[in-house]
């Protein structure tokens, strides 16, 4: 029988959050970032284990109280997240997993994850012929690239270089689900080749595995800037006001 997994690579330092303190283990509203993801994932109750990669010499992690839960694996990650996110699925293939298990990768840093959105990609890998899928949002702003070579404008102003057309375009976000095997493969062929991805759907669409969006909540949002915080704050708190 199929099974279901779960990575969340913890590892990363947040560099451009600009915290001594990793992002993902900020409090915010009563729990740290990461105990509000593993709440999320825990509610389902359908995955064997969670794996949580971190860093070898993490201090953070263990004293969470939202990390007890006896699903809940935290393993040594890498140094990218790639490398964390195949340490992942390696543990996860060494507890005797199958070639087709599917495996939920999901940012550690994006905390506002709704069992809804869970369900709906649940849905979609219970599809025949499924070959992966990845939480996404059709792009709603103007979109501009801007030209490096030129540099700066006036003041503090990047120059924009065109406008581009956002029609069909999306924005990636995560949980991104994939085949056991297939998503190692892929991982695999990225490392031989020297190629740097930023999400696992780009290693699959690398080896020709083109994946399918559905389309998630606006408000999964990633707590990249110290901005984010506030927003993420108010929509966690709001829930909880519903809730109660």
């Amino acid at each position: 029988m199929t099974k279901l997994w779960a990575v969340i690579p913890a590892g990363g330092a947040g560099l451009r959050y600009g915290s001594e303190t990793p992002k993902q283990f900020i409090t915010v509203a009563g729990l740290t970032v990461l105990e509000h993801v593993l709440k999320a994932f825990l509610v389902l109750n359908v995955f064997e284990s969670i794996v949580v990669p971190v860093p070898s010499e993490d201090i953070n992690f263990h004293g969470l109280t939202g990390a007890k839960d006896e699903s809940i694996v935290s393993i040594a990650g890498g140094l990218e997240r790639a490398d964390s996110v195949y340490a992942g699925l390696d543990w996860i293939r060494a507890q005797g997993a199958g070639d087709d298990d599917w495996v939920f990768v999901h940012d550690a840093a994006r905390p506002l994850i709704t069992g809804n959105e869970l369900k709906v990609l649940l849905g979609a890998i219970n599809t025949p012929d499924c070959p992966g899928v990845v939480l996404g949002m059709p792009a709603s702003d103007t979109l501009k690239r801007i030209d490096q070579k030129r540099g700066h404008g006036g003041g503090s102003g990047i120059q924009i270089a065109e406008t581009i057309d956002r029609t069909d375009l999306w924005h990636a976000m995560t949980p991104q689900v994939f085949q056991l095997s297939g998503l190692i493969e892929a991982l695999d062929q990225m490392k031989a080749s020297g190629l740097f991805v930023t999400d696992e759907a780009q290693a699959m669409e690398a080896t020709g595995n083109m994946p399918w969006l559905v389309q998630g909540l606006r408000s999964n949002i990633k707590l990249t800037y110290p901005e984010d915080l506030k927003l993420i704050e108010a929509i966690l708190s709001s829930r909880q006001e519903v809730s109660t």
